[in-house]
């Protein structure tokens, strides 16, 4: 049993600050619990006031009749601690306290918020917030809506956590527009206790949830944030709205009690390593979560357009170029004649098309068609797909995405065409939306479908020498590492060298390995490939192109993403059959990092002699470790 069941799963609620005014958040709250159809018991707590909501109150949590499982907590921040004291004497072991006032005002709210956490995890309880604007479990045994969110959507199999009470309450809000049905939600607030890893590890197990959405703007740990999803998006995606992605949403960020913010390109990597999807508005989150649910499906890259009207095609294809996915030309244009009927035949022959994998339907209105006959005969050629004959290991025509376009007024939200019990198709305001939706799936399909990969085995590597000739000469502060000494730890690994260190920019350089170790990633490994640059008839090599990284440790799999990002940032190298020596020199460096952690950081040019990597100089840092 999770130690969060209490939080989504309670049998009885107590709202401590319930007030009796309707316009007071304690009032807000409790009715909110009471309207939500709650299975459980929930009691208001006010010392005084005889009644809330023509509801009993009680002076005290210790006045409750009943064992508590989840205390929510709307009182003045200067009275927590007598009310933390009374959760402790009645035995609640879940409290969530939406009061401000501690981390998120100033440093004295800081050392409230620590000295409370302290004295509630000495009893054993577990917190959410402080600062937190609720949570909500939908399924039909719980129903709890203990949150400010003044519209709940339908359950559905889908959890969210945010970062920004606000914005949470807007991303309910839009759910319940657009009809997408959501299992748990959790405002997090200030994360002393309770954080977004946490409830991850809990979905994870939660048969409920089969979809994580999540608005970050910050991450506590962000190793252990990697190590979690890695292992949960093989079977349910994650989507991740990021926000303070640019050195003014950092600047805004910070003035909100945000931890230390990491390079953008650091985040890029560890959703990408660890099966993420990352969107850039809380729109695509939606956009891209409507396509996951619609049903049982396959993605690929090479896509075919069926439409009505040229127009629309045309920005339709210029987007799947954009996105990386392949247009299967010729765009099939139907015509206004017969216009249902042409969907209706046209959609089977294209899904039965071994060539496809996955087909954008684009609709534009034109005199007096009509809509609904379209719908229907979308949805009847998706049924007649769904009758073919499967052929084991082929991808099934109905396993292939549909994402439609139909370009009408007065409702630009994303709306559904049902197929049938398991299949809906997700009809789109605006094309480019179903592109993107479809690409985010796609690369997410890719994804589960890749070998995870493992850290591999490597021959003639002694880490154990390679940290003993470090620690000879590493300071405690850190200090650069003499090349002859550098020379001794790499062969260590085995890595060859030249005897000199050639200082600044090698021509000879056909690739660069840098490492460094960030405040809350820990240690990044980012490659640059040679760029080949003629100038006065001389061809040049630099290694100034755009780097490649990766969290460490490397898995081969991590390697291999490495090389081909580095060739997709440098298509000019001439590393062209070169890729197992590269792969190798990142894993024997990731190896020695992840076991001699005293490298703090290492900058080292590499060349190609007789197929091995030869490092023809550079730099390394490293540092003392204390135990």
């Amino acid at each position: 049993m999770s130690s969060l069941d209490g939080f989504f799963h309670p049998k009885t609620v107590a709202v401590v600050g319930a007030s009796r005014g309707s316009d007071r958040l304690g009032h807000v709250l409790f009715r909110h619990i009471l309207n939500s159809d709650f299975r459980g018991t929930v009691y208001p707590v006010n010392p005084s006031a005889q009644s809330v909501a023509s509801v009993k109150a009680y002076p005290s949590l210790r006045d409750v009749p009943e064992p508590v499982d989840l205390a929510v907590i709307v009182v003045p921040a200067v009275q927590i601690l007598d009310v933390a004291k009374d959760v402790i004497e009645a035995g609640v072991k879940h409290v969530m306290i939406v009061s401000s006032g501690f981390s998120d005002m100033d440093p004295p709210g800081l050392e409230l918020e620590r000295e409370l956490l302290e004295l509630l995890r000495s009893a054993g309880c577990r917190l959410i917030g402080p600062n937190s604007l609720g949570l909500i479990q939908m399924d039909e045994e719980t129903r709890l809506n203990a949150s400010f969110a003044p519209k709940v959507p339908e359950y559905g199999r889908v959890a969210i956590a945010s970062h920004s009470g606000a914005l949470g309450i807007t991303i309910l809000d839009y759910a319940a527009y657009i009809q997408v049905g959501i299992s748990s939600f959790v405002s997090l607030g200030n994360r002393a206790d309770v954080s977004g890893n946490d409830l991850l590890e809990h979905w994870e197990s939660d048969p409920g949830v089969d979809m994580i959405l999540l608005y970050l703007e910050s991450f506590g740990n962000p190793r252990n944030f990697s190590r979690i999803t890695r292992r949960i998006t093989r079977t349910k995606p994650v989507l991740a709205v990021k926000s303070a992605r640019t050195p003014v949403g950092l600047d805004v960020a910070a003035t909100r009690t945000i931890a230390v913010a990491a390079e953008d390109a650091t985040v890029e990597a560890m959703f990408r390593q660890a099966g993420v999807i990352r969107v850039d508005t809380l729109q695509e989150l939606f956009d891209v979560a409507v396509l996951l649910g619609a049903g049982p499906i396959r993605a690929g890259r090479r896509v075919a357009v069926v439409t009505n009207t040229a127009g629309g095609a045309v920005m339709t294809v210029d987007r799947l170029v954009r996105e990386g996915l392949h247009f299967v030309s010729p765009v099939l244009n139907i015509g206004f004649e017969s216009l249902a009927e042409s969907y209706r035949v046209i959609l089977p022959q294209v899904l039965r098309d071994p060539s496809i994998d996955a087909v954008i339907v684009l609709f534009t209105p034109v005199g007096p068609t009509n809509e609904e006959a379209v719908r229907v005969a979308i949805s009847a050629a998706l049924c007649e797909v769904a009758n073919d004959p499967h052929v084991p290991g082929e991808k099934h025509p109905y396993e292939k995405p549909v994402v439609a376009n139909f370009l009408t007024t007065g409702d630009y939200r994303v709306r559904f065409l049902e197929v049938d019990s398991e299949r809906e198709i997700p009809i789109y305001p605006f094309p480019e939306q179903a592109v993107r939706a479809l690409a985010k799936v796609t690369a997410y399909h890719e994804y589960r479908e890749k070998d995870p990969g493992i850290i591999p085995e490597l021959s003639d590597i002694d880490t154990a020498r390679a940290r003993d000739v470090i620690d000879a000469v590493s300071g405690a502060d850190g200090r650069r590492i003499e090349w002859p000494t550098v020379r001794e730890a790499l062969g260590a690994i085995g890595i060859a060298s030249v005897p000199e260190e050639l200082p600044g920019v090698d021509m000879r350089a056909l690739f660069n390995v840098a490492i460094e170790t960030d405040p809350l990633f820990g240690p990044l490994l980012r490659l640059r490939l040679a760029t080949n640059a003629s100038g006065g008839g001389v061809i040049k090599r630099t290694t100034t192109s755009i780097p490649a990284v990766r969290l460490l440790p490397l898995t081969d799999a991590d390697a291999r993403g490495l090389w081909g990002e580095a060739c997709l940032n440098s298509p000019d190298s001439g590393l062209e059959g070169h890729e197992q020596t590269v792969i190798d020199t990142m894993l024997r460096l990731s190896q020695w990092v992840e076991d001699v952690d005293e490298v703090a950081k290492a900058d080292l040019l590499f060349t190609l002699e007789e197929g091995r990597a030869i490092c023809i100089g550079g730099e390394v840092e490293a540092v003392r470790k204390t135990v």
